[in-house]
């Protein structure tokens, strides 16, 4: 049977299948650190979207629906009924629209850094316009990931994680998408965000929610709100850390994803 995902993806780890979903405009190298300490126990499936890391470029606009049946047909080219899912920041949208859309196949949920296409949640990306991405992303790299990395919106990877800020920075170098990839997912984001919010009482699933209790992008009662919202949720939140807590503390992320996915 020919393959149907036509992107790129590592595999880390043996044991029942988790897929990880990176979040905007990266790669998966965001998951590596958090998840090291558990491929003993589990196998996790780190695909690039379209357009990002090793994944070839998106050929025209999409929206985060085309992504999870993206995944979907990895799933089903590697022949996995049933696995869990973790999703980072834009990547809790996808999953969330993967749990919505194939929820026979999807066992549990970990949701990290996100939030919900629900007006009753605070906003995301308060100084990031489509038109300060385009402008960011017209300046030479080294510029680039220094916006993206700015004391602004990440105070805490700044000032208190300089390994982790000096990894990220490394890694957003080697992986940087193209412009107009970057805008592409933009747009995929803003019309998730635009559209009939997910009815999140339906999510039967347990899930797991996970949040820097400084994040300033996505913000602490976003998390707290999607826990509530969720009829089998509960929130673990990983102190003095921001919207890179995953990053900031991997060891004490690994032991809570660990500590649920064990049940």
């Amino acid at each position: 049977m020919a393959k149907r995902f036509r992107g790129h993806w590592d595999s880390l780890g043996a044991g029942p299948p988790v897929l990880c979903i990176s979040g905007f405009a990266s790669a998966n190298w965001m998951f590596r650190h958090c998840v090291a300490p558990l491929q003993g126990r589990y196998r996790f499936l780190l695909p690039d979207n379209r357009g990002m890391g090793l994944s070839p470029p998106a050929t025209g606009p999409y929206d985060l629906e085309a992504l999870a049946d993206d995944l979907i047909d990895l799933m089903d080219d590697l022949g996995e009924e049933r696995f869990d899912v973790i999703g980072l920041s834009m990547g809790g949208f996808v999953a969330q629209l993967l749990a919505s859309r194939h929820a026979r196949r999807v066992r549990r949920m970990v949701l990290m850094c996100t939030s919900a296409n629900d007006p009753e949640f605070r906003p995301l990306f308060p100084v990031f316009s489509r038109e300060q991405i385009a402008a960011v992303y017209s300046l030479r790299s080294e510029d680039r990931v220094n916006a993206a990395l700015s004391e602004t919106l990440c105070p805490w990877l700044f000032t208190r994680y300089p390994e982790a800020h000096a990894y990220i920075r490394q890694l957003r170098l080697q992986f940087e998408p193209e412009a107009a990839q970057v805008l592409l997912q933009y747009d995929a984001v803003a019309r998730f965000l635009a559209s009939p919010p997910l009815d999140l009482a339906a999510f039967t699933l347990p899930v797991l929610v996970l949040t820097g209790d400084r994040d300033l992008v996505v913000p602490l009662p976003n998390a707290t709100l999607l826990a509530a919202r969720l009829p089998d949720a509960e929130l673990r939140i990983i102190e003095e850390t921001d919207h890179f807590f995953f990053l900031e503390k991997p060891a004490e992320v690994a032991e809570r994803i660990g500590e649920f996915l064990d049940r």
